[in-house]
């Protein structure tokens, strides 16, 4: 079995990001050899995310405030998204392929955005979810190896018992998407939500707890301290808190190489390190 995939987490200053939801593990960058994961400093990222966004309002049909037409209705929900208490959002770049003449300097491509929301931190519980990407994007790697580092920060550095994933009943390649992932159906929860055109979602659940992911056997009391930032080398590289080969982890690192394989290819736009639009 190859050794995991080397996660890089980086520690920004305070000033460099908005929200604080995560305590002391909130200015996290979290970065795969492909992907980049920025926390959202709000000033900085809402601009450049509209750009990415407003071009591409039909990925949101199944998002339960729909899109949005205005840069003003867009920045005004970022705000608030920043002042929940349980929320906690990523700017995701996806790498272009370093070519000779950028002089080994690596150019990363704004392709979507990641959160964690319905956080409860002294029940170590998170939800992954608001995700949305360029749609040059999907039916990539990108969704899945995003997802992958999301997951192995809650595990290895959020310390957390249970992560969660809700999908719209209609929304058929979300549902796909967490099976892949390796959740687990918890089933339908009928009338859900009222979405912002009045109709009623039917909302799937799905989650994987830390006994899962590590694959050992459940444990029934949690003597864990608080959270605590999983030591790694100067570079901030960590291998994990791995407690065997059996887990969700090693099945997900299969899947992510594989749809790494089977993919489309990216689009050409983020080969040459061009801003999608």
């Amino acid at each position: 079995m190859a050794a995991p995939k080397q996660i890089k987490y980086t520690q920004l200053p305070a000033t460099e990001y908005t929200q604080h939801t995560l305590g002391q593990m909130s200015g996290f960058v979290i970065e795969t050899d492909q992907i980049q994961m920025r926390p959202l400093h709000l000033e900085r990222d809402a601009p450049l995310l509209w750009e990415v966004y407003k071009n591409h309002t039909e990925i949101f049909k199944y998002f339960p405030g729909g899109s949005h037409s205005s840069y003003e209705s867009f920045y005004a929900e970022q705000e608030k998204f920043c002042k929940s208490t349980d929320f906690f959002n990523w700017t995701v770049y996806v790498a272009a392929p370093v070519k000779e003449e950028d002089k080994g300097e690596r150019k990363w491509v704004l392709c979507g955005s990641i959160c964690l929301l319905d956080i409860v931190l002294r029940f170590r519980r998170f939800e992954i979810g608001s995700i949305w990407f360029h749609p040059s994007a999907q039916g990539t790697f990108v969704m899945v190896e995003t997802s992958y580092a999301l997951l192995r920060f809650c595990f290895e550095k959020l310390q957390a018992g249970r992560v969660q994933w809700k999908t719209h009943h209609e929304n058929i390649a979300s549902q796909k998407a967490a099976k892949k992932l390796g959740f687990r159906d918890e089933g339908l929860f009928k009338k859900h939500m009222i979405h912002a055109d009045g109709t009623w979602r039917h909302t799937y659940f799905y989650a994987m707890t830390d006994d899962e992911w590590f694959g050992r056997a459940e444990e029934t009391k949690d003597g864990r301290g608080g959270l605590e930032v999983v030591p790694g080398d100067e570079s901030g590289e960590v291998e994990g808190r791995l407690e065997g080969k059996q887990g969700l982890q090693w099945r997900l690192e299969g899947v992510v190489e594989g749809r790494k394989r089977e993919g489309k290819a990216l689009p050409e736009g983020i080969a040459r390190g061009e801003p999608l639009n």
